[in-house]
This record gives structure tokens, sequence and C-alpha cells, in this order.
């Protein structure tokens, strides 16, 4: 399986489900050509305007970005063909405690739903989240997956937009949206 992509000092860390079939097998975060995350990522501003591939998973770390997934032992390209003992819920929580990221943004609903239990609060709705994980504010996104179109890949797009613009805001750093600079050092990254 695919290991964490994660780093102290990170801006954000985005949280999916589990790995699709598809990227278990290019050994790589969101290879599936259908999903959209890579185009979502760079609608954000977060990376300042660059668009990573898939193959280059790892540079979102440059961008004080990482990646991570509740279920880690297995590749699943649809969550209903996860079982409950699947969801690692409690080592994600200790990897959010260990890495401390200023954002946790759920990159769809399920994996929110099940933090959320874990942590004996109510389902959120898409945007901020009331409570926090590990001490990080969090937020909850549409997922990136093709199979959730809800409201078509437009209506998706601008709530990523959104979320970037909270999520500068939320770090104090107005100034990455297109510009690839960033008030805070990332490292390897834009500074």
């Amino acid at each position: 399986m695919l290991p964490d992509i994660l780093d102290s000092n990170l801006r954000t860390v985005f949280v999916g489900t589990a790995k699709s079939t598809a990227s278990a097998r290019a050994g790589h975060y969101y290879a599936n050509p259908r999903n959209m995350f890579w185009d979502l990522l760079l609608a954000t501003g977060l990376t300042g305007g660059v668009r990573i591939d898939p193959g280059d998973d790892r540079t979102v770390l440059d961008y004080g970005v990482g990646l991570t997934d509740l279920v880690s032992r297995r590749a699943a390209s649809s969550d209903g063909l996860l079982r409950a003992g699947d969801f690692e819920v409690p080592a994600f929580v200790e990897r959010m405690e260990r890495v401390r990221p200023l954002i946790v943004a759920f990159n769809g609903g399920t994996a929110a739903s099940r933090v959320a239990r874990h942590l004996g609060q109510a389902d959120p709705a898409e945007g901020p989240i009331e409570w926090m994980v590990a001490g990080s504010p969090a937020y909850r996104l549409p997922s990136s997956s093709s199979a959730n179109a809800t409201g078509g890949y437009a209506a998706k797009r601008a709530k990523w937009v959104a979320f970037g613009e909270w999520a500068r805001g939320a770090s104090g750093d107005e100034s990455v949206a297109g510009t690839g600079q960033t008030e805070r050092s990332f490292s390897g990254g834009p500074c």
C-alpha cells in the first residue's frame, strides 16, 4: 500500500477514505484519471498555481500539504467495498497528533463521518467543521472522486476554491494563491 505523505510543519493534510485500486497499482495517490483531486488541489491555490501530477505526489510537501487515508492496509475503488475493521481511525488521530497540521481537510463525507463518530461528534456538513482533530481545525470537502458527481464538477470545484480561501485565511497566509510565495516556510518549498 501507499505510505502517508506527511511531515511536520504542514499547512493542510488531506484525508481520504482509502486508496483506489488504480492508485495502489500506480504507487501514487489519486492516480485514477477519473479522480479530480489534482485539478481540485490546484484550484485551491495551495500549490501556488502549480499543477502536480500523481507521479509527483510527494512534491505536495513542498507546498505544506500532506496526504493520508483512514484505510491504509487495503485498496478499494468504492467506500462500499470497505469493512468496519478496515478503518484505522485511532491510528489516524495519532498521526495528526504527531504532525500537527494547521488544517485537516477531509476529502469526502465517509472519512469525515468515521472520524466524527470516533470523536463522539455529529457527522459534519460540507465546509468548516465545528470540532477539531488533534487540535487542528477541520474542513469537509466534497469527494474528488468522479463517483461523487452531485451538483456537477463546477459546483465541486467552487467548493474546493472556497476551501482554499478559507485555508489561507485560517493559516494567516493570504499570499499563496497563484504566487508560489508564502509567509510560512515549508520544507523544500517556496518561502
